[in-house]
């Protein structure tokens, strides 16, 4: 009788232990969940944030867009401008050969 009320006693300290062992984990489970919870609501912050910011630096380049020239528009601007600056030129040279 001896040995079976020892047998219950060593099964109910076992199982004592496994209970401890279990909340321990589902603690250590719980504060890694809210941990990660925080990580993500940061994450989420930071990434409205970059959107915001993506669509202010693309309002900003479509101004940019209607103010500055293209170099290709710049480049035949100023072909025109060089060809009207030669007719002139010619121009002067005939007024003054006269």
């Amino acid at each position: 009788m001896a040995s079976k009320q020892e047998g219950t006693m060593l099964e109910r300290h076992f199982q004592t232990g496994v209970q401890m062992v279990m909340v321990a984990l589902l603690l250590w489970a719980g504060r890694e969940l809210v941990a990660l919870g925080q990580s993500s609501a940061v994450l989420e912050e930071r990434l409205a944030a970059q959107g915001t910011l993506l669509a202010e630096m693309r309002a900003e380049m479509q101004e940019m867009s209607q103010v500055y020239f293209r170099r290709a528009d710049a480049r035949r601007e100023l072909d025109a401008i060089e060809s009207r600056i030669e007719g002139l030129d010619v121009r002067v040279s005939e007024l003054e050969a006269r």
